[in-house]
């Protein structure tokens, strides 16, 4: 491959989730009171777009489907291995690893926008429960958000992955003699 070779990897509707969802979370972490009515707005947004999210995860392009980079324990071991040997697997989608933190976050996601609903709810589960839960997904997603940035920029510099690049156009620029591992 050439050193002008780019792949298609992240459709518009994957680049769009992952742009809306930075700054609805963005939003609602940092600057949003908790519990107004625009943090609610924002969380039944995010709600809505983690639908088509999960959706598109089933009926998508190749590269936004969960079957394409499931991380499977096979998966994460092989890459893992190669990477404790220094080899550094080169995937055009999520590598393994990436994939475990993907699930992490949907989950910190669905949790925190799930448990944001459940808070008009309180009658059913007493008061401040899920406000609690509510606030446990939201710190555990401040932290997964945090350790997803810093392994991006780590993995783009191990790699040359040119992930950051590629969620903003949708083309990964493959550097010359890489072998991809996930074609």
């Amino acid at each position: 491959m050439s050193d002008n070779q780019e792949i298609k990897v992240w459709d518009l509707v994957v680049r769009g989730f992952h742009w809306l969802t930075v700054t609805l979370c963005v939003l609602n972490l940092f600057i949003l009171e908790e519990g107004h009515r625009n943090h609610r707005y924002v969380g039944y947004t995010l709600s809505a777009l983690l639908l088509v999210r999960i959706v598109w995860g089933f009926y998508g392009s190749h590269y936004a489907r969960f079957t394409q980079w499931f991380p499977t324990p096979a998966r994460v071991v092989g890459y893992l291995k190669a990477t404790m040997k220094r080899e550094h697997p080169y995937h055009v989608g999520h590598n393994p690893v990436g994939s475990l933190m993907i699930m992490l976050l949907l989950t910190c996601l669905i949790g925190t926008a799930l448990t944001g609903i459940l808070t008009n709810y309180e009658d059913l589960f007493g008061d401040d429960v899920m406000e609690e839960i509510h606030g446990g997904f939201a710190t555990a997603l401040q932290a997964a958000i945090f350790i997803h940035v810093l392994a991006v920029i780590v993995i783009d510099h191990l790699t040359k992955g040119d992930l950051i690049r590629a969620m903003i156009t949708g083309k990964k620029r493959v550097p010359s003699g890489v072998e991809i591992s996930d074609r």
